[in-house]
């Protein structure tokens, strides 16, 4: 792992403790974070467009996880904190997260589903957000769940790299 890896992952670990303790009193030094994310990356045109279509794909799905009542916030249907998570974590797919890209799907698949529960759990304990139903229910369908929709758009992020190399080169 390199040492820009690592300040990519110690930088959005900052948005989720910030986020989860001190949620829209952190909308400022997690702007900044993402800022400093931004200019840090060393694919800032991907990583642009991985906001982009990231950010609908993912609110997208979390807005169905609130309307279904898998997911509930203080602020309907999810708070300005939340988004900006979304922003961080986004930004990591191409930097700290890279080695997803080398890891077979099926094992991918499994550690999103079996970590993005957890961290919502977690956020659950400390009252940023409630999960419903029970905690097996939320971790099995939630996770499987939230793991086909990362690993989409790891997907879609593998083949925008592929066309953005192909037109530079035109």
């Amino acid at each position: 792992m390199t040492l820009r890896s690592v300040i990519n992952f110690l930088l959005f670990q900052g948005v989720w403790l910030l986020a989860l303790f001190l949620e829209q009193r952190a909308i400022i030094p997690i702007l900044l974070i993402i800022i400093l994310m931004l200019c840090l990356s060393q694919q800032k045109q991907q990583d642009m467009l991985l906001l982009c279509y990231g950010l609908m794909i993912s609110l997208s799905f979390e807005y169905l996880m609130v309307e279904v009542g898998f997911l509930s916030f203080s602020i309907s249907p999810f708070p300005l904190w939340f988004i900006l998570l979304w922003c961080a974590l986004l930004l990591t797919i191409n930097t700290s997260m890279q080695f997803l890209h080398r890891t077979p799907w099926y094992l991918a698949m499994l550690l999103c589903a079996v970590f993005a529960p957890a961290s919502y759990i977690a956020g659950a304990r400390f009252g940023a957000l409630e999960v419903h139903p029970v905690v097996w229910q939320f971790w099995l369908i939630y996770g499987f769940a939230w793991s086909l929709m990362f690993n989409f758009i790891r997907v879609i992020n593998t083949y925008s790299k592929k066309y953005l190399l192909v037109s530079e080169h035109k």
